[in-house]
């Protein structure tokens, strides 16, 4: 995750000011795929970028002139964000300050019409020259008055007749004249003077003094005893008579005012971050047309040594080998999934089950690319070297060495990752000689760590491909094969018979082996 820091141009947003009592203001926060100007390039806000953000981490900033002083001020803090099809939206609660105060008119008013959120980015790419935020944690929103992004508005300000006005500034003291003329005392009124008062104070001591000692007098209440009510409710509990009268008052006896306690997170939704396919650079666009996939490769059965050769003599024949520049080809696959979902699903559920649902069948999406692409490069391995089942840390390393060697013989470049199945990656983890690099790492073939599940042997990573089998290893670069996608795009429509939504997630990808050589797969003995 990157440390650094971005505001984004302020857009106009949606906001509605809820009644006074909630002092609750609704606004979208980014609308998706708007492109803008940005100090770092053109920008855009994929949809879901901000998935994952606690409404609890993000402020509420009122942003320009307060009074005299102009600036940044705090306001509050959010208390809901909802991923919608258009926009990120978020529910804010305004604190009951000056500048809250101030910020709820304004928006009821409509002089506060834009926002602009501040960010954290965490995943982005470059495409066509526009930057693309895949994913970030947003921190803060500002409300200002003008934005930049089209396609935002005021929504609307609820409970406006409930709206007070913001505390004016405290009318400062006149400053009394020097010498003020004598003001008459009205007729009938006697001002006190200091020996009344003492008196009246000494009257009322005396009166405090007899209350609190009159559970000892005759004739007094038989509760003076007691200092408090808890006082008086504690005796009775003790009260051998009384305690066998009072009723056992227990929750399970009262549902009624004692609802579920829901946690909000759902759990059992696991990311994941498609391992070969990050392995090898990451997914590479597809190209704007076609459905097939096409790569330029040199004929693998040419022999580059016979391509130049020392001259016989003067004026004879030179070498001259045919060249041949092959095409490569592979289908361009879909993969989708999704449902229809009713409109009492989506208004009532909390946590929101459309959300929880575009995130399951994005992890959905993940895994069965990234299944596609490991059975793809175990199909095509065109290398292979003898590993054992058995092989001790110094082998495998022995085995990695040769295999890099053979990767950068066909691609140009060493080996970058070796992707081994779920079975291989666990008996490599507990192998003699690879020890934890906080326990030292002299004279070992490697380290393995279980609370960072890494493993590197003879310098180069061990990947877990979890659709792999066996004792399978699979030793190669970006440069002999990579993934190809457009994708993925949640995508709804409303099914208006069904009173429901129609909610999918889908894509377009695949793997293109580009030298098939280059990668290198062990042969178990």
């Amino acid at each position: 995750m990157s440390d650094e820091i971005l505001t984004t141009a302020a857009h106009e947003s949606p906001i509605a000011v809820r009644s006074e009592s909630e002092r609750l203001v609704d606004l979208r926060v980014m609308p998706w795929n708007v492109e803008t100007d940005t100090p770092e390039g053109r920008e855009r806000f994929r949809r879901g970028a901000f998935r994952g953000t606690a409404p609890g981490d993000v402020s509420l900033e009122a942003i320009g002139p307060h009074g005299a002083q102009p600036g940044v001020t705090l306001a509050g803090r959010a208390v809901e964000l909802e991923d919608r099809e258009d926009g990120l939206y978020g529910t804010f609660r305004v604190s009951r300050t000056r500048a809250g105060d101030e910020l709820l008119e304004l928006a009821r008013d409509g002089v506060y019409r834009a926002a602009s959120a501040v960010f954290a980015p965490i995943a982005s790419r470059s495409v066509g020259g526009v930057i693309e935020r895949q994913s970030a944690r947003l921190i803060r929103v500002g409300i200002v008055e003008r934005g930049a992004y089209p396609g935002a508005a005021v929504l609307a300000v609820r409970g406006v007749d409930a709206m007070t006005e913001p505390t004016p500034d405290p009318t400062p003291e006149p400053v009394p004249d020097p010498t003020p003329a004598p003001v008459p005392e009205p007729a009938g009124r006697m001002l006190a003077r200091s020996d009344d008062l003492d008196a009246l104070r000494n009257d009322l001591v005396s009166r405090m003094a007899i209350i609190e000692a009159g559970g000892s007098r005759a004739g007094a209440s038989p509760l003076a005893r007691f200092d408090s009510l808890v006082e008086y409710f504690d005796a009775a509990y003790a009260e051998p008579v009384l305690g066998r009268v009072l009723a056992d008052q227990i929750s399970s006896l009262n549902p009624g005012v004692i609802p579920p306690a829901w946690a909000t997170e759902v759990a059992g939704i696991l990311g994941f971050a498609r391992p070969a396919i990050n392995a090898t650079g990451g997914p590479a666009p597809l190209g704007d047309s076609g459905m097939e996939l096409d790569w330029p490769y040199l004929d693998p059965a040419l022999n580059l040594d016979t391509l130049v050769a020392k001259q016989a003599t003067e004026k004879t024949q030179i070498a001259s080998v045919l060249v041949k520049i092959l095409k490569g080809s592979q289908a361009i696959d879909t993969y989708a999934g999704g449902s229809d979902v009713s409109y009492q699903t989506i208004r009532r559920s909390r946590p929101s089950y459309r959300e929880a649902y575009i995130r399951i069948l994005t992890i959905g999406y993940a895994r069965v690319t990234e299944a596609a692409y490991e059975a793809q490069l175990l199909a095509v391995a065109g290398s292979s070297l003898v590993l054992t089942a058995t092989a001790t840390a110094d082998q495998v390393r022995a085995f990695l060495f040769a295999a890099s060697a053979i990767v950068n013989d066909t691609t140009g470049a060493p080996a970058t990752v070796d992707l081994v199945s779920p079975t291989e990656f666990a008996r490599l983890g507990g192998l003699a000689n690879l020890w934890p690099s906080a326990y030292g790492t002299a004279n070992i073939a490697g380290t393995a760590q279980a609370s960072s599940l890494s493993i590197n042997i003879s310098g180069l990573p061990i990947v877990r491909a979890p659709f792999l089998t066996g004792n399978t290893h699979l030793v190669l670069n970006g440069e002999s094969a990579r993934w190809y996608e457009d994708g993925p795009f949640p995508i709804s429509a409303e099914d208006v018979a069904k009173l429901g939504q129609n909610i999918a997630v889908w894509g377009m990808g695949t793997g293109a082996t580009t030298v098939p050589k280059g990668i290198v797969k062990s042969t178990l003995t």
